[in-house]
């Protein structure tokens, strides 16, 4: 039996130093030149890699990140701490309260429309793919129902940043557009998650998949309802305490986190939709714990653990050697398509003008942080070959990159840009 020693402890923390400056300082360069960050972050795992560095000087790569499975399980603790922390300050960028109240209907229409159409098309187109592009515990429907939903999902981060840098959070078609997301973030997880229960041992289990939704629909319900009812009042138990203000809500904060997890996870539903719906929680009582508040423990999460998560992606997979050029091409165009054509859709549906719907459209193309998220998910779990998962980077990667040229693009094009300030949301 192999047991932890000081050797293990000292290669951790010189993985972690490794891995933590060159990916928030590529990051930064990336951010500098209109790239968001998540592209430095997993250029550096691709450079500490099997990619590069395993290619080019393997007794130093070996060296630095050798097969002992208690080394690397010491970065994938930290690696999963990652995603589902951040999934937790994701969540934070979620009001669906108000998204709901502002919108209503049309926010529905294009949230849920917007989800089920990209999946409506990738699921035939990549239902005839070939096995190899498989996971080992994948069935054919299972594979394509997970390249379906992961092509379906938006990262209200990307979609956030765009319109602010283009100065149209508060116009009419902005607010709509982050009120879609929301929704659209919501459902799309719920769909994950279910997708993720059903999925047993390459097989599809419709009736477990049916008990596995309802129990993600019932515990979203609750979540939301009594869940915020009670943080509200724990929040404002410890503001009324003797306790630091900030640091003790950051801990209640990671604590409901922490629970919800468990919660899911006991419920046989994984636990990253317990640390999102947890933020969606948070994001839900601005009142009692505020922005900046909630903007402190997102700054730590996305100085520290997001990188390291994102980096050791390139850790675990050679780009060069898995790359395919029709799985990466096939997804690229279904992902970006897709969303387009669902929130297009959708928006039209809400009867929303047809230049507003294509700006909708356009907005919702980025997959962003958490179609990466959902892409090594799959991979973990047999159901995508480590080609396709390239394929989901990479889709990731452009469609969040090209999501605020092509919005700008079209926001010159329609005319809405000479509207933008007239229709401003005070």
């Amino acid at each position: 039996m192999h047991y932890l020693n000081e050797s293990h402890i000292l290669l951790f923390l010189i993985q972690l130093l490794l891995l933590l400056s060159l990916a928030r300082t590529l990051g930064v360069l990336c951010r500098r030149i209109g790239i968001p960050a998540l592209a430095g972050e997993i250029v550096t795992g691709v450079i500490l890699g099997p990619t590069i560095m395993g290619r080019f000087a393997p007794a130093l790569h070996a060296a630095l990140f050798p097969g002992d499975a208690i080394q690397f399980t010491m970065l994938d603790t930290v690696s999963w701490l990652g995603v589902f922390f951040l999934l937790l300050s994701v969540g934070f960028e979620v009001d669906l309260t108000r998204a709901l109240f502002r919108q209503g209907r049309g926010a529905l229409s294009v949230g849920i429309i917007g989800v089920l159409i990209p999946i409506a098309i990738g699921f035939p187109v990549f239902y005839f793919v070939g096995e190899s592009y498989w996971g080992p515990e994948a069935s054919r429907s299972g594979f394509a129902l997970f390249l379906a939903v992961a092509g379906s999902i938006t990262a209200i981060s990307v979609v956030a940043r765009v319109l602010r840098d283009l100065n149209i959070v508060k116009t009419d078609s902005g607010s709509m557009i982050l009120s879609s997301c929301a929704v659209n973030d919501v459902f799309g997880w719920v769909l994950f998650t279910s997708v993720v229960t059903l999925t047993t041992s390459g097989r599809l289990a419709l009736s477990r998949g049916l008990i596995a939704l309802l129990g993600v629909i019932v515990f979203v319900g609750i979540s939301l309802s009594i869940g915020a009812y009670v943080l509200r009042h724990a929040a404002r138990r410890v503001k009324a305490s003797a306790l630091p203000d900030t640091a003790a809500l950051l801990t209640l904060v990671t604590s409901v986190g922490l629970v919800c997890g468990i919660v899911t996870h006991a419920l046989g539903i994984h636990a990253i939709l317990g640390f999102y719906l947890a933020g969606v929680m948070v994001g839900s009582v601005e009142e009692e714990i505020s922005f900046e508040q909630r903007e402190s423990l997102s700054d730590t999460v996305h100085a520290v653990f997001v990188p390291v998560f994102f980096a050791t992606i390139g850790i675990k997979v050679d780009f060069i050697a898995h790359l395919d050029v029709t799985i990466t091409a096939l997804f690229t165009a279904v992902a970006i398509g897709g969303k387009f054509i669902g929130a297009w859709v959708g928006a039209r549906i809400a009867r929303i003008r047809n230049r507003e719907a294509a700006l909708i459209g356009f907005a919702f193309t980025p997959g962003g942080a958490m179609e990466i998220v959902v892409g090594i998910l799959a991979l973990e779990l047999g159901l995508v070959s480590r080609s396709a998962f390239v394929g989901i980077v990479f889709a990731a990667l452009l469609s969040s990159v090209a999501a605020g040229p092509l919005v700008a693009w079209w926001l010159r094009r329609s005319g809405l840009d000479r509207e933008a300030e007239a229709t401003a949301i005070a």
